[in-house]
């Protein structure tokens, strides 16, 4: 199956729920190599509110997701570069929710490409 939105083509979307509490692990197929995205899901008393820290590893990327409280959700409201890869951008759009007095949370996720040209993309570094 193929899907698109827009300029961006669906690589894949799911959704997932923790096993215990622990981190995921995602390794996302691309054309000619992989994207390793981590997951981890915190709970941290001195932070209020929800809070998203993307940071980029070795092998792929490392997504925090702290204060993950209820079961209406929270996630990017934009698709989050995660980097580039030749002419193409990878993006994730998510939502994260956690439902009762569990641990374990449940992503709802979706991993797009889409060429820098056709979205307009420039560095700016």
């Amino acid at each position: 199956m193929f899907l698109e939105s827009g300029p961006a083509q669906v690589l894949h979307s799911g959704i997932v729920t923790t096993f215990g509490g622990n981190p995921l692990q995602m390794i996302v197929p691309l054309p000619g190599d992989t994207l390793a995205v981590q997951w981890h899901f915190e709970q941290d008393r001195e932070v209020h509110g929800a809070a998203f820290d993307c940071q980029a590893t070795d092998t792929g990327y490392r997504i925090v997701c702290t204060n993950i409280e209820d079961a209406a959700g929270r996630g990017s409201s934009d698709p989050v570069l995660l980097g580039e890869l030749g002419p193409d951008l990878f993006f994730v759009h998510f939502r994260v929710f956690r439902f009762g007095d569990t641990p374990d949370c449940t992503l709802h996720y979706t991993f797009f490409r889409a060429d820098k040209e056709t979205v307009g993309w420039t560095p700016t570094r």
